[in-house]
């Protein structure tokens, strides 16, 4: 195993004393954000609602609060008293943060940009394309707002993944709305974390995703996605142990993100800890039976342990979820073929083959499928195509155990060279 070290905190995330993050984990740490007094804050949330929530277990402390979260509360309150007197100490007099200009206009952008990650975060075709709509209007109330362009990039890099449309035609705008959020504010973590994203699954410059991956975490060493998808990168690196530590972080930050914990799992599942990966998912599937991403996950880790009845019916579940994703059911081709099934994984592999071109090409998950049928031409073929239509997950290559028995194919080399992976 490969040993690499992810940029050095001061102290334990548990440990670093709150900066800039968005998670507050007391009353004190919320009053200090408010600039008001402990019991002024608990009568706020008690009275006026002021968002604030509690631990199911003790040992975790009592409550935590969102800084967007109060922000958007801020907003609102800030809207509603605007036509009248406010009372003393009312939350709408709070004095401005961060170089904020507290105005209907920008209320309005940072409404919409909430709004458009509480889409973005739901991870369906649906949700992904209401959240560029949300930042678009926030983009047009406050050009200046840099984490609109931030959510944009992530919003088009995610439609690219899941391969609901094609990564050429939108990934550069992804791009572009990535190096826009930095020129804006060049110390947004989120908007280099963005660009890193952009640099990882689309151009496959391994070192300037390390360059902007890092960035964002000395930018704000809080910000769990940061961590998240660093260890995307240094799992493809064959960073196993690394990249377990830069998913726990996140997690340490975030233990009830839904999209973390099934990448915990994915981090696993390519470290080919496929138990450990199962585990990760179940946990994710308790926040949320109903997440796709956990289904169809869960189905390839089955998959691995040789469980194929269970894992064909997650991916059915998966299937019904999102709706006829492409890349759900170029998956399930796989689990057909390797449970000997080679007619059904052939009929689904047809019936992708009279995709569009407009649309996204699961050729990388056809290449598996290939792989698993044992047609080692129309697999280099494939993963060839994967490559100049720049396939979103081809960052897996060296990792992924599905091409575990060809590694030592030399077209199969050839091309794993090609992308730059470590062999």
């Amino acid at each position: 195993m490969t040993k690499a070290t992810i940029p050095t905190l001061r102290a334990p995330a548990s440990q670093i004393p709150w900066t800039n993050t968005d998670r507050l984990d007391s009353w004190k740490e919320i009053a200090r954000y408010l600039r008001r007094e402990v019991r002024t804050v608990q009568l706020w949330e008690k009275k006026e609602g002021l968002p604030v929530h509690r631990h199911f277990h003790k040992r975790l402390g009592s409550v935590f609060a969102y800084r967007s979260e109060i922000d958007l509360w801020q907003c609102r309150v800030s809207r509603i008293e605007s036509d009248r007197e406010a009372p003393a100490g009312w939350p709408s007099v709070f004095p401005p943060r961060n170089n904020q200009v507290v105005s209907h206009r920008t209320s309005g952008a940072r409404e919409n940009y909430l709004k458009g990650r509480y889409f973005w975060n739901q991870r369906s075709e649906k949700g992904l394309r209401k959240a560029i709509v949300c930042f678009e209007s926030a983009m047009r109330e406050e050009p200046g707002f840099a984490l609109p362009y931030s959510g944009m990039a992530d919003s088009l890099t995610l439609l690219s993944f899941y391969e609901m449309t094609s990564a050429a035609e939108i990934m550069p705008a992804a791009r572009r709305a990535a190096q826009k959020a930095i020129e804006l504010d060049p110390h947004s973590a989120e908007a280099h974390a963005s660009l890193a994203d952009v640099f990882l699954h689309f151009d496959r410059d391994w070192q300037a995703a390390d360059r902007e991956y890092r960035r964002a975490i000395e930018c704000n060493p809080d910000y769990a996605l940061g961590y998240h998808w660093y260890a995307n990168l240094l799992a493809a690196r064959g960073q196993h142990e690394a990249a377990h530590m830069a998913i726990m972080h996140a997690l340490e930050i975030n233990p009830v993100s839904i999209i973390t914990l099934v990448w915990a799992g994915v981090t696993s599942h390519l470290a080919h800890h496929f138990e450990e990966a199962i585990r990760y998912y179940q946990n994710a599937l308790e926040l949320d039976p109903q997440f796709i991403w956990a289904h169809m996950y869960m189905a390839q880790a089955l998959e691995q342990t040789g469980d194929f009845k269970l894992a064909l019916q997650e991916f059915d579940t998966a299937a019904r979820l999102a709706e006829g994703n492409k890349s759900v059911k170029a998956m399930m081709a796989h689990a057909h073929a390797v449970s000997g099934d080679r007619d059904s994984a052939r009929e689904i592999l047809q019936e992708l083959g009279s995709t569009g071109p407009q649309q996204g090409m699961p050729s990388y998950d056809i290449a598996a499928t290939y792989a698993a049928l044992g047609e080692l031409h129309r697999m280099i073929e494939w993963l060839n195509r994967a490559c100049r239509e720049r396939n979103m997950k081809v960052f897996t290559l060296a990792q992924d155990p599905r091409f575990d028995l060809l590694r030592q194919h030399s077209g199969f080399r050839r091309i794993v060279e090609q992308v730059g992976l470590p062999q």
